[in-house]
């Protein structure tokens, strides 16, 4: 077997590296640990902590004073959140504030949880969650859901919950997509440690995953644009005493400017003198999602890999062309798509890994 196939394969089934080097419990300690899972961990890091803007404005206005306050739903909490978790008491978790520990006791199903709000169209919403434990069994996934999801459909079942049919779109700690019933090759694996990124765009129907801060591009763009359709930021668990903690939520309106200052994360000198102009810092403040902070982990830099050797992994991953694409969607229809999927095999000899083929890939990947 040559080097490069022998890279090939170690990448594709090694985790990724965490976010950070923070220290996170070992699976010993976590099988016999009685106490609260998540005060094991003190990373903080990637979280943001801004001002209560309702707060802001109820001490710089009188009584007397006739401006209307911020409308709740675009104000952030001093966590940095503009949503958490819906409490559900019938599904097998533990939810407090921005954590969720997944089947405290043990495991005997898939556990799904929701937000506690939809996400309105007409925006681009946002956020983040930090993976406190190892993940095994079945499936961990994170993705988004329609109203019409059953939380507790697969309480005594070990199932790839999110994306097992057309009312939901997941993203497995294994690396594959999965809508419609059909999983597709998108990433790389990743367990704990890492920051799971998902960007909804409910104005263009997209929606991209993203991982330690990286996007891996589109996955899907046939999400609903009908507001009558409503949509929830979804995570999904077999897995006993696995907890996700939500780090960052942010909804933006969709505009002209939203739209200028996502063709200029892509340059990044101009954004440099952009962050210097006093006027256009509350502005990137509010964006700050289109261009966040990569990574902060040592260990990321050790084993990051050359542009040819992700040009020859990006094989494994599916072209723009052959990510899952309908504009006539029908979301009652079950396989309206599954003829339209077109699957890409793992190279089998070397000869079959010429990067011209995959360059394209390569660098939607990284940009």
């Amino acid at each position: 077997m040559s080097h490069r196939r022998q890279l090939y394969i170690n990448a594709t089934q090694r985790p990724i590296e965490p976010f950070c080097d923070c220290a996170f419990p070992q699976s010993v300690l976590l099988a016999t640990y009685k106490g609260y899972i998540p005060d094991l961990v003190n990373c903080r890091c990637g979280e943001r902590v801004v001002e209560n803007k309702n707060e802001n404005l109820e001490n710089t206005v009188t009584k007397d004073s006739n401006v209307e306050k911020a409308p709740e739903e675009i104000v952030c909490q001093p966590n940095g959140l503009q949503w958490s978790w819906e409490q559900n008491e019938t599904t097998d978790t533990l939810i407090k504030g921005a954590d969720i520990t997944f089947h405290p006791t043990y495991s005997q199903g898939t556990a799904i949880v929701r937000s506690e709000r939809p996400l309105k169209t007409g925006m681009v919403h946002f956020w983040e969650m930090r993976i406190i434990t190892p993940l095994a069994g079945t499936d961990v996934m994170f993705g988004i859901g329609t109203d019409k999801v059953e939380l507790n459909q697969f309480q005594y079942h070990f199932v790839s919950a999110l994306g097992t049919n057309a009312q939901s779109w997941g993203f497995s700690y294994n690396g594959k997509i999965q809508h419609n019933g059909v999983q597709l090759p998108y990433g790389l694996k990743f367990s704990q440690g890492c920051i799971v990124g998902i960007c909804l765009d409910r104005a263009r129907g997209t929606l991209e995953f993203y991982l330690n801060r990286r996007s891996l591009g589109v996955a899907y763009t046939n999400i609903p644009l009908d507001p009558e359709v409503k949509l929830y930021a979804m995570v999904c668990s077999t897995a006993a005493k696995s907890v996700v903690r939500l780090i960052n939520s942010t909804s933006q309106a969709d505009c002209l400017q939203l739209r200028a200052f996502k063709a200029l994360s892509k340059q990044p000198k101009d954004l440099q003198l952009l962050r210097q102009m006093p006027g256009f810092r509350g502005i990137l403040n509010d964006y700050w999602f289109l261009t966040p902070p990569v990574r902060y982990s040592r260990r990321n830099a050790a084993s990051e890999l050359d542009i040819a050797d992700e040009a020859v992994l990006s094989k494994s991953r599916l072209s723009r062309k052959q990510k899952y694409k309908d504009d006539d969607f029908d979301i009652d229809d079950l396989y309206s798509n599954a003829h339209k999927i077109a699957m890409r095999c793992s190279p089998e000899k070397d000869d079959d890994l010429h990067p011209s083929e995959f360059f394209d890939e390569y660098f939607h990947f990284l940009f």
